[in-house]
């Protein structure tokens, strides 16, 4: 039989686990960083960032959306005129992000302020990794102290209670 205070502690050992997984989630974003803006182009094929400036806010308002600031995408042409990107996400003026499924968009050079490439950052990396040991090393270490309590039923040795017939 399953006590309310079994169910708890079961639902606070639920909330826990899918709270640690939410945060590995959102942690992983802090492997890679963007360099500073840079006015020549990168090589084609890396992930970059192409900052947009107001006259390539009006070129582009119709196709990627007003007040668009920044442009994450594959870096896949340039020529005189313009660069080609496949768009992954956009980030407004106010912050907010849209993401995209790689569609290949055309920007005008001369909207566009700079590039910034995209870069894989071991000081990030090595930091994620050191906070989801410490944290896996702190679950386990609460579970071994029984912070939570007891999850099962009865402990080994109890024998049942003896009302119960088997």
């Amino acid at each position: 039989m399953t006590t309310p205070s079994m169910n708890r502690r079961g639902r606070l050992w639920r909330r826990f686990v899918g709270g640690l997984t939410a945060a590995a989630l959102l942690m992983q974003v802090g492997c890679y960083t963007y360099l500073p803006l840079q006015t020549s182009a990168p090589a084609t094929g890396k992930r970059i960032a192409l900052v947009l400036n107001d006259r390539g806010r009006l070129a582009l308002g119709d196709r990627l959306g007003s007040a668009i600031d920044r442009v994450d995408g594959l870096f896949v042409q340039r020529d005189s005129l313009s660069v080609s990107l496949e768009v992954y996400r956009t980030t407004d003026l106010r912050g907010n992000n849209v993401t995209w499924t790689g569609e290949l968009v055309q920007l005008p050079r001369d909207g566009i302020t700079g590039y910034q490439e995209r870069e894989f950052s071991r000081r990030r990396t090595t930091l994620l990794i050191g906070s989801m040991v410490g944290v896996v090393a702190a679950s386990m270490l609460m579970v071994n102290l029984d912070i939570f309590g007891s999850l099962t039923q009865s402990k080994p040795g109890d024998g049942g209670s003896s009302g119960e017939s088997r």
